[in-house]
């Protein structure tokens, strides 16, 4: 009867763990949708000038694309997504970091919403469709990482919240520490694969993007 109690309880933690993993990657898309709609929502109450002043720009920039400066295009985007990644990463060392983590993912949702929203209210479906392919394969690639990183953050965050408060031993932090290095690690990799889609398919995206402006 005793073994059955401790099955029982078992069973109960392993629902209770999945219920917090679940929970881990809901917050960072809660805080990415609610920033997508804060900037569709911006978008929506700016006037068609001050509309132009956020599409102009980057319509510069696609008509001044070329393959020739494509490797420069994707260094810079390379470091620009490492950057973000590596400050969520490292934020969730300290408690109040976590509140500059939330700020992060929701302004990287603010701007997708923003750019998104301003091309489709100006120009319409083709508008949206400059949109999609500018911010494409970050929106497939990148947003699924950053929602990853940020529920490692948070769950680092809370175990060493827990840690400090238990008093739990260094060689179990140790190994905790050893492994969350190695997600860092995880995240450049994708981030490695993810310039190697763009390089070889740059100018395809390329093409796309200069045929709908």
């Amino acid at each position: 009867m005793r073994r059955n109690r401790y099955h029982f309880r078992d069973v109960n933690n392993v629902s209770s763990d999945h219920n917090n993993e679940f929970i881990y990657y809901l917050f960072p898309l809660i805080l990415l949708i609610t920033g997508f709609i804060s900037g569709n929502a911006v978008s929506y109450e700016l006037n068609n000038r001050n509309l132009l002043s956020v599409i102009n720009p980057i319509i510069t920039n696609i008509e001044n694309l070329s393959t020739d400066r494509s490797f420069l295009v994707l260094i810079r985007s390379f470091f620009k997504h490492f950057t973000y990644l590596f400050a969520i990463w490292f934020l969730s060392f300290t408690i109040i970091g976590i509140i500059l983590v939330v700020f992060i993912v929701f302004f990287i949702g603010f701007m997708y919403g923003l750019v998104i929203s301003s091309f489709s209210y100006q120009l319409g479906l083709s508008g949206f469709m400059v949109g999609f392919f500018y911010t494409f394969p970050q929106n497939i690639i990148i947003l699924p990482l950053i929602i990853y990183m940020t529920s490692q953050s948070l769950r680092m965050t809370i175990y060493l919240f827990r840690s400090i408060i238990q008093m739990n031993n260094r060689i179990n932090l140790r190994m905790v520490l050893n492994e969350y290095y190695q997600k860092l690690l995880f995240c450049v990799g994708v981030l490695i694969i993810y310039a190697f889609i763009v390089c070889i398919f740059g100018k395809y995206f390329i093409d796309i993007l200069k045929s709908l402006v």
